[in-house]
C-alpha cells in the first residue's frame, strides 16, 4: 500500500505564506522517498511573524533565494497528483496546498487525504491530547517537531500503525473500521474528512437550517398577504 504524508510551515497566519515543506512517500508503512525544501513565500504574503519563527526557526534571510511554489510543485506533483495524501491536521495542509496552486494559476489535482488528527482521536481518545507531538511520545515515533519533513515523516508513521493497529490492509479498511469519510480533492472541489459523528451533526445542523430559513420565508408570505389584504399584522 502507498500513501504520501505532507507538512507545511508557513511564514504567518496566511494560507500563502508556505516557507516549507516536507514530503514522505511510503510503501507498506515504510518511508522510501522523501523531500523536503525551503520556499519564497509571494511577496504580499511573506513578512515573517515572531511567533512562526520562533516555532519553526525559519527566518526570511533562509528563504530570499528558495524557489516560490510553482516552482516546487515542478518537483512535487507526481508525488500528490492521484495519491494518497496524509496529514496530521489535513483541514490545513491540504488548503494550504490549494490555495498556493490557485495563487500561480496551476491546475488543483485530484487526490484522497485522511487526517491523522481524527484517526488517532478515534483511535487512542485517552491520550492527553492529540497534537503531533503528544500522539509521536505515545507511539515512541522519533520528531523533530515544526520540522517539516520530520514532522510528515511522523504523520505517516502514525498512519501506518493506526492500520497496523486495526489488521487493515488498506485505507478503506481503517475508514470502515472507524466509521470515516475519507477527504477528497479535484478541480471540482474538495470533501472534507469526516468522522461519521461530525457528518451526523452536519446533517442536523443543516435540517435546522433548511427548517429556520422556511419559517422565515413563511413569515414573510404570510405578513405580504396580510399587507395585500389591507389588514393590520398580527
Amino acid at each position: 500500500m502507498k500513501f504520501t504524508a505532507i507538512d507545511f510551515e508557513t511564514a504567518n497566519a496566511s494560507m500563502l505564506s508556505a516557507c516549507s515543506i516536507g514530503i514522505v512517500e511510503f510503501e507498506d508503512g515504510v518511508p522510501v522517498r522523501e523531500t523536503y525544501t525551503l520556499i519564497r513565500p509571494p511577496e504580499e504574503y511573506g513578512k515573517f511573524n515572531w511567533y512562526n519563527v520562533r516555532i519553526h526557526g525559519i527566518k526570511a534571510t533562509m528563504v530570499k533565494d528558495a524557489p516560490t511554489f510553482d516552482k516546487v510543485w515542478e518537483q512535487i506533483r507526481d508525488s500528490i497528483d492521484g495519491q494518497l495524501i496524509v496529514c496530521h491536521n489535513a483541514a490545513f495542509d491540504t488548503v494550504v496546498l490549494c490555495r498556493l496552486l490557485e495563487y500561480y494559476g496551476i491546475a488543483i489535482p485530484t487526490f484522497d487525504y485522511v487526517c491523522t488528527v481524527k484517526i488517532s482521536q478515534l483511535l487512542w481518545p485517552e491520550m492527553e491530547n492529540h497534537k503531533l507531538d503528544t500522539v509521536c511520545n505515545d507511539l515512541n515515533i522519533v520528531l523533530n517537531h515544526h520540522e517539516a519533513l520530520s514532522d510528515a515523516r511522523a504523520c505517516g508513521l502514525i498512519f501506518a500503525e493506526a492500520l497496523k493497529s486495526q489488521h487493515c490492509i488498506d485505507t478503506a479498511d481503517l475508514l470502515d473500521a472507524l466509521e470515516m469519510r475519507v477527504g477528497h480533492v479535484s478541480p471540482k472541489g474538495r470533501q472534507s474528512c469526516s468522522t461519521s459523528e461530525e457528518v451526523r451533526r452536519k446533517m442536523i445542523s443543516d435540517k435546522k437550517k433548511q427548517a429556520s430559513r422556511r419559517k422565515y420565508f413563511a413569515r414573510r408570505h404570510s405578513a405580504a398577504d396580510t399587507k395585500e389584504k389591507g389588514e393590520k399584522p398580527s
